[in-house]
């Protein structure tokens, strides 16, 4: 009977051991395999070299990795017959999201539409004249929103107007001639304050364009940026707020393209400019800070990365495009994510891991272009990358995090019963509206989306079939070792 019983503690402490085992190795966090990526050092132009550790020409070993779960929770499209797209989204207090951008055929007009937290439309408002008419961004204020745009109602002019939380519009206004593509609020200490960007008509050439709005959303102040010289045109197009002020992203135009960088200080004085680019076209759609301290106000010190597209050196006839700029305005490092085909990247954002991306690719598994989501580290360091969309065209353009966690990309798309080209929401990541836990338990601006969140990893989700055994590990075996060993004694005093 002794041998059956240490027969049977050996089988109970073999069978914990190994059912735990899985768990450590499932836990690991290293890729599995690698590859090879090359890429090219920063080109720049102005006043600023690369910095003498920025990367060198060559090849790269870059860690390849799986890309997160981040399921599809959701998509809809929205418009009618003609071209319509969204430009930019918000986060609203009651769970839902504010889209902005334009609808119509060859007279566009202004878009302005609310959903719920399912992407069901709850209304929506359009606004212009008898021209094009656009918004390419907006910003919360505390009882509503402020939306930047363009109207050519009588010559392109910058369009700002103030809206309601439940749609009705306060006040309209232009600013001068040109068209601002961004508007960010910034909160630093007590005061609170707005900044329009993007181009205007100054001495016969098209220069850059900053307003600054005070709390009210009166004007403060307004500059024009001419381009440096041997360009002939500038057009800033994202803004990021910092502690101190804001910088801005955009591009050039001369002989090429290239990226035009520049920050200002909290009065709009210009601190620095800066450029950067190859001998082909380069372009620049969004901006993020550096700093993993929040997304309003960060830190200056930490600089910030531009997003966008290349057709400098590239593998493809054109390749997503990254650059860091440090806090003095020099070139830190320099990466273009892509491979075979054409993509580009409309939206940038920090994560507690290093920045997520997204754009368009044709290189994808759907459609004739796919939407395109690319995640890096710090550094810039491509960790993984995937595809979303329908069978026709998809172009997300704006990312923000969702309510609950994840992600809700917004855009255009051809594909998904679409009459023309419709806007388009596409939600991934995160928990749906049936799950438990509540919106309420993100912060407001979005800086509570843990890597769990995003990628819907809660402590409900189900363990697959291949994990381990569930509760059985060597604790339990230990409690089963004791049992036996008792179980043994008894039947030895019989």
């Amino acid at each position: 009977m002794r041998t059956l019983a240490v027969t049977l503690v050996l089988l109970v402490v073999g069978a914990g051991v190994a059912a735990a085992l899985p768990a450590a190795a499932d836990s690991d966090p290293r890729p599995r395999d690698a590859v090879s990526e090359t890429r090219d050092a920063p080109s720049v132009r102005a006043d600023h070299p690369v910095e003498d550790d920025a990367p060198a020409n060559g090849t790269l070993a870059v860690e390849a990795r799986e890309p997160p779960t981040l399921p599809e929770r959701w998509q809809r499209t929205y418009g009618a017959s003609g071209d319509d797209i969204f430009a930019d989204a918000v986060r609203t207090d009651d769970g839902g999201y504010l889209l902005v951008g334009w609808t119509g055929g060859e007279n566009r007009d202004g878009w302005v539409l609310k959903t719920d937290g399912e992407g069901r439309k709850q209304w929506a408002e359009t606004l212009g004249g008898s021209g094009t008419d656009r918004f390419w961004g907006v910003a919360r204020t505390d009882s509503g929103y402020l939306l930047a745009g363009r109207t050519d109602d009588g010559g392109a002019s910058g369009w700002v107007v103030e809206m309601s939380a439940d749609g009705e519009t306060l006040e309209k206004r232009t600013l001068g001639s040109g068209a601002f593509y961004a508007v960010e609020r910034r909160d630093a200490g007590d005061a609170t304050g707005y900044l329009l960007a993007g181009w205007t008509d100054s001495d016969g050439s098209t220069a850059g364009w900053t307003v600054g709005l005070d709390a009210n959303r009166s004007t403060a102040w307004q500059e024009s940026h001419p381009v440096p010289e041997g360009y002939d045109a500038g057009y800033l197009r994202a803004i990021v707020p910092t502690d101190t002020g804001y910088y801005l992203a955009g591009k050039i135009e001369g002989d090429s393209d290239d990226a035009w960088a520049l920050r200002l200080a909290a009065d709009g004085t210009r601190e620095w400019q800066a450029t950067a680019g190859g001998p082909s076209r380069d372009d620049v759609w969004a901006a993020a800070s550096a700093s993993s301290s929040g997304p309003n106000a960060s830190d200056a010190d930490a600089g910030f990365v531009l997003a966008g597209e290349t057709e400098s050196n590239s593998t493809g006839p054109r390749d997503g495009w990254l650059v860091k700029f440090g806090p003095d305005g020099t070139v830190e490092w320099e990466h273009k994510p892509g491979g075979e085909g054409t993509q580009w990247l409309d939206s940038a954002m920090r994560t507690d891991e290093g920045f997520l991306f997204t754009g368009g690719s044709d290189a994808g598994p759907k459609g004739s272009v796919d939407g395109y989501v690319l995640a890096t580290d710090a550094a810039g360091e491509s960790e993984w990358q995937t595809y979303y969309g329908t069978d026709g065209w998809d172009k997300p353009w704006p990312a923000i995090r969702a309510h609950g966690g994840g992600y809700l990309l917004a855009g255009q798309t051809s594909g998904d019963g679409a009459t023309a080209r419709d806007g388009w929401l596409l939600r991934i990541g995160g928990e749906s509206a049936s799950e438990t836990r509540t919106t309420s338990e993100v912060t407001a601006d979005g800086d509570g989306t843990t890597d769990e969140a995003m990628r819907g990893d809660t402590a409900t989700a189900t363990a697959t079939s291949e994990g381990p055994i569930p509760g059985f590990g060597v604790g339990a075996a230990l409690v089963a070792l004791a049992g036996l060993l008792l179980a043994a004694r008894q039947w030895e005093s019989r």
